[in-house]
């Protein structure tokens, strides 16, 4: 099996403080005791985007953060809850990335990202993932010879979302105690509602911590008594059939001379990931 290197935090350095004038897009970042936050913002000194520290440990406020909480049981409840009792004012922004604190940026940057979801008028989207990394779902590996892709699903590890369908349907999305089966509903309401969902290659993210099915997460859950395959099937169940397969409806490279050899050659890329990472060694991935 390939496994990806261990990526230690980089030293804290204190970044700048939040400014008084809103930037148009928000990185609401669920943080541990350990994090990758410091690599974001001393990657991005003249960043697009603001930042939300939302935590499961008590923490000190963080002086880049337009504001620093703890709470809930997951990024996805906690996110909930600020939206709901007001800690969270989303009007200011078009569009708030829930982040996961052990993903490294390997590709592009996330003021590119944000941008790229905006001109093409993506409801939800994800940066691509690094193959180098640990991964759950193929379809979410980065394709080298496309810009985007429009799919029907993304991940809930980095999910970008439009601020004005939050504001919409976010009582409508059904947040689990494991987050599985949430990604599927949030793609199938966004699609629903006329939107787009894709992934934006040209932004990568490395995730750096393996997946592991009897990690501290999942152990808490199996002490509350939750069975993340319950909760997973639930979802699914209430979902229209098209939306339980991970599927790519579109390839779309970079415009230029050679765009329809290189979308042709992005479908082949994509029809045959499973044998390019049997040849490459990635053996072992979770796939649902």
């Amino acid at each position: 099996m390939s496994m990806a290197p261990e990526i230690r935090p980089a030293p804290f350095t204190r970044p700048e403080p939040a400014p008084a004038v809103r930037r148009p897009y928000l990185v609401f970042m669920w943080v541990g005791a350990t994090d990758l936050l410091p690599d974001w913002l001393a990657a991005e000194p003249k960043r697009n985007w603001d930042l939300f520290v939302s935590g499961y440990l008590p923490r000190e406020p963080h002086p880049a953060a337009i504001a620093t909480h703890t709470g809930g049981y997951n990024k996805l409840e906690h996110f909930h809850q600020c939206v709901k009792s007001g800690a969270l004012d989303l009007s200011d922004y078009r569009y708030v990335l829930l982040a996961d604190d052990d993903l490294a940026v390997t590709g592009g940057s996330i003021s590119d990202f944000f941008e790229t979801t905006e001109r093409l008028g993506l409801t939800v989207s994800h940066p691509a993932q690094d193959w180098s990394g640990y991964w759950s779902h193929r379809i979410m590996l980065r394709n080298p010879l496309a810009e985007w892709r429009e799919t029907n699903f993304v991940e809930i590890m980095c999910p970008c979302v439009g601020t004005g369908f939050i504001a919409r349907r976010l009582n409508d999305l059904p947040i689990t105690f494991s987050t599985w089966g949430t990604d599927h509903a949030l793609c199938h309401l966004a699609r629903a509602d006329g939107g787009k969902v894709g992934i934006i290659d040209t932004t990568v993210i490395r995730h750096t911590r393996p997946i592991k099915t009897d990690g501290a997460f999942y152990r808490k859950l199996a002490g509350d008594g939750i069975d993340p395959e319950a909760e997973f099937s639930a979802v699914l169940a209430t979902l229209p059939e098209d939306c339980r397969h991970h599927r790519v409806l579109g390839h779309h490279p970079a415009p230029g001379l050679l765009a329809p050899l290189r979308g042709l050659a992005a479908q082949f890329v994509e029809k045959h990931k499973a044998r390019i990472l049997r040849f490459k060694g990635h053996h072992g991935r979770l796939e649902y």
